[in-house]
C-alpha cells in the first residue's frame, strides 16, 4: 500500500501526503470510534465493503473495543453463490462484534434490463414461487415475519429504506454509517466525497451528513484498487472469491461488479451469471424479463456497433420501438425525448470546435448561442432545432450530439433515466424527490 493519500482542499484540487492509505484509514477509524455514539457499516460483499469490514474488525480487536457495530445488508435476492458464502462466513466468525441486519424485505429496486419493468421488487410475497433463491434462515436475517423496523412499508424505494434505516438505528444519537466507496471507482463517487458544499463533521472531508443524526463516512475513500488487493494479501483477509473467477474469465479489474445485476452499473457483467452460476442465471431469466437479452446484446449497443433494421430510418425506428413498448415506459421515453428537443432547440450544448466543424461539413443545420463553461474550457453553445437522423459521419463523439439514432440507442439500452443522452431529472421526478424529502424531514 504505497499509494499516497489524496486529501481534498477544494473541489478541483488534491494535496498529496507521504502517509500511506492504511495508516490514514487507522486515524479515521480512531476518529469515528471516538466521536460517534453509534456506528454501522453498509456491507454488499464486494471488494471494497469487504475490505472495509475486515479493516474495522481488525481495528476493534487490536484496540480491545467490545461494543458492537451494526452491519446493514440489503439482500436484493439475486446474488452469486460465492458472494453469499463470503458474507455469511465473515459474519458468523465475528458475531461477537457485529449487530447484523441482513434484510430480505420487499423493497423496490431500479431495473435497467427490461422494457416491462422499470423497477422490480425483491422478496415480494406475490413472487414467492419465483424467488431466485430460498429465504435464508440464519438468526440475523430480517424478513416480513420478524421485521423490527417501524418505518418499513412494503414496496419502499431502495434509497428511502437506506435513509430511514440510518435514522432508526441512530435512535437519536450521533451515528456513523461506514461506507466502503473509493473516489477512484467513478467520477460520481469522486464528486460525492470531494464536494466542498457538503456538511462534514470535525472538518473531516471524508464525512458527509446524510440525515439528521447520521453521517456517511468513507475511511478508505483514497484507496486504489491495488491497495484493496494488497491489504487482502498482506493481512490474509477473507474476500469474495467471485473476483478470482472474474479474473480467470478475463474481466478487467475495473469492470468487476457484484451489485444487483439489474442495475445499470452491473449490466455489462450480467452474462457472467450464465457462466459462473448457471442455476442462479436460469432463475434470473425467469424473475425479470429482459435479463437474457441484455446479457447477450447489452455490450453491443454502442453508437458505432448498432445497425439500423432494413426499410427504416432512425426516426421511423424510434417510432416503431415506442409503439411496441408498454404505455408507461413509452410515455416516460416520450417525455424525456421532448425534454431533449427543447433543450437542444432553445438552449443548446457546448461542443468542441472539431465537432462543430464536422457538423458544418455534414450539412447539419444549427445555430450558435453564445459561450458556456465546461470544466476548464469555454465552448461554443450549439442549438439544433431538428435532430438529424444520425451522425455517422462525425469523426468523434457522435453519441454526444442529438440525433434520432441516439434516441434509439437510449430505448434499446433500457435507459429509463436517459443517462446516455446526458439528461437531468424531469420536473416531475424532482418534485417527487422533494416531496419525499419534505415528508421525512418532519419525522
Amino acid at each position: 500500500m504505497e499509494n499516497e493519500m489524496a486529501v481534498p482542499e477544494q473541489r478541483s484540487q488534491r494535496v498529496y501526503k507521504t502517509q500511506n492509505v492504511y495508516d490514514a484509514s487507522q486515524e479515521r477509524l480512531a476518529f469515528i470510534f471516538a466521536n460517534f455514539e453509534r456506528i454501522y457499516l453498509s456491507f454488499s460483499g464486494g471488494k471494497d465493503s469487504g475490505v472495509m469490514l475486515n479493516l474495522v474488525l481488525q481495528y476493534m480487536r487490536a484496540h480491545g473495543i467490545e461494543r458492537k457495530i451494526g452491519v446493514m445488508i440489503l439482500d436484493n435476492e439475486a446474488n452469486y453463490t460465492q458472494s453469499l458464502d463470503f458474507m455469511h462466513k465473515i459474519i458468523r466468525e465475528n458475531l461477537d462484534l457485529l449487530d447484523v441486519y441482513w434484510c430480505c424485505l420487499p423493497i423496490t429496486l431500479p431495473c435497467t434490463v427490461s422494457h416491462y419493468e422499470i423497477d422490480w421488487q425483491c422478496w415480494g410475497e406475490a413472487d414467492k414461487e419465483r424467488w431466485i433463491r430460498p429465504l435464508p434462515d440464519d438468526s440475523y436475517i430480517v424478513h416480513m415475519g420478524n421485521n423490527p423496523f417501524p418505518f418499513f412499508r412494503p414496496n419502499m424505494n431502495y434509497d428511502e429504506f437506506w435513509d430511514e434505516f440510518g435514522e432508526w438505528y441512530a435512535d437519536g444519537k450521533l451515528t456513523a454509517n461506514m461506507i466502503g466507496i473509493r473516489a477512484q471507482e467513478s467520477l460520481n463517487r469522486y464528486r460525492a466525497i470531494m464536494n466542498d458544499r457538503k456538511e462534514s463533521i470535525g472538518g473531516m472531508p471524508w464525512t458527509k451528513r446524510n440525515m439528521e443524526h447520521v453521517y456517511n463516512v468513507y475511511p478508505i475513500y483514497d484507496w486504489k484498487t491495488d491497495d484493496i488487493w494488497t491489504a487482502n494479501a498482506k493481512f490474509e483477509w477473507d474476500y469474495n472469491t467471485l473476483y478470482d473467477l472474474f479474473y480467470m474469465a478475463g474481466v478487467p479489474i475495473g469492470k468487476m461488479r457484484v451489485a444487483s445485476p439489474f442495475m445499470s452499473e452491473s449490466k455489462s457483467s450480467l452474462n457472467m451469471y450464465r457462466v459462473i452460476d448457471p442455476t442462479t442465471w436460469a432463475r434470473l431469466c425467469s424473475r425479470v424479463a429482459g435479463a437474457n437479452f441484455i446479457a447477450h446484446y447489452g455490450k453491443q449497443l454502442t453508437y458505432k456497433s448498432i445497425k439500423l433494421p432494413p426499410n427504416h430510418t432512425w426516426k421511423s425506428f424510434v417510432k416503431f420501438l415506442l409503439a411496441t413498448l408498454p404505455e408507461e415506459t413509452a410515455r416516460n421515453f416520450r417525455q424525456r425525448f421532448i425534454q431533449s428537443f427543447l433543450y437542444w432547440g432553445r438552449v443548446g450544448r457546448g461542443l468542441p470546435s472539431e465537432i462543430i466543424s464536422d457538423l458544418r461539413q455534414m450539412g447539419i443545420r444549427f445555430t450558435l448561442n453564445g459561450k458556456t463553461r465546461h470544466g476548464n474550457k469555454t465552448l461554443d453553445r450549439v442549438r439544433i432545432k431538428l435532430p438529424p437522423d444520425h451522425l455517422d459521419g462525425l469523426k468523434t463523439n457522435a453519441g454526444t450530439v442529438t440525433s434520432w439514432k441516439r434516441f434509439a440507442i437510449t430505448i434499446l439500452k433500457n435507459d429509463h433515466q436517459c443517462k446516455y443522452m446526458g439528461l437531468a431529472q424531469t420536473a416531475e421526478q424532482i418534485g417527487r424527490q422533494r416531496m419525499i424529502m419534505r415528508k421525512y424531514a418532519k419525522l
